[in-house]
């Protein structure tokens, strides 16, 4: 397999990296916290094909990450709209299980029917997300149980060569996973600060 390299987002590359990732592609890229390895979350075979790489069970779900607030109710069933409001205005970088998962999206869901998203803060992976217009999946580029990436060259060569595109930008990262909040029963409780 060739993997493609991107350090800049053109037209042209948006445009490449969109059409691998429609075809069931992986990429590595940084964000705001770790290193991930992700695809198209609306994708089951290459979220499949993550579990796989990773050697991770299926009864851990992964997160997903999403361009904005407004796209998450296409996955999830209604949530209380005060709630809703309280967490999208907290400007951290959270990440929310929302109770309610939707019916074909289940294969994104822990056995609670719970599903996780963060809205990511990085342009670049906007960019991405609008160009596809569906979330991706964020998971640490590492295989269970190893230690996070923290930066590029932690990632193991195996996974690296496993993937179709690699986005190596500048990013600045905490090095540690996000936070968790799960919404239980219309409260906000903290599972991972």
């Amino acid at each position: 397999m060739f993997t493609k390299i991107y350090s800049e987002l053109s037209n042209n590359n948006l445009e490449s990296i969109s059409e691998i990732l429609n075809n069931g592609g992986l990429m590595i890229y940084p964000t705001e916290t770790i290193w991930a390895i992700g695809c198209i979350s609306t994708n089951p075979k290459s979220v499949d094909k993550i579990y796989k790489l990773k050697k991770r069970k299926k009864d851990a779900p992964f997160i997903n990450i999403i361009d904005d607030f407004s796209k998450i109710d296409n996955y999830v069933d209604p949530i209380d709209e005060e709630l809703f409001n309280l967490i999208k205005e907290n400007k951290s970088d959270h990440t929310i299980i929302y109770p309610n998962c939707k019916k074909p999206y289940y294969y994104l869901a822990n056995n609670n029917n719970e599903i996780a998203f963060r809205v990511t803060p990085l342009s670049n992976l906007k960019e991405i997300m609008e160009m596809i217009d569906k979330p991706l999946i964020s998971t640490s580029a590492n295989i269970s149980g190893e230690p996070f990436a923290k930066s590029f060259d932690k990632i193991s060569s195996d996974l690296l060569n496993s993937v179709d595109v690699i986005l190596n930008f500048e990013v600045e990262s905490t090095g540690n996973p996000s936070s968790i909040i799960k919404i239980n029963n219309g409260q906000i409780e903290y599972l991972r600060r």
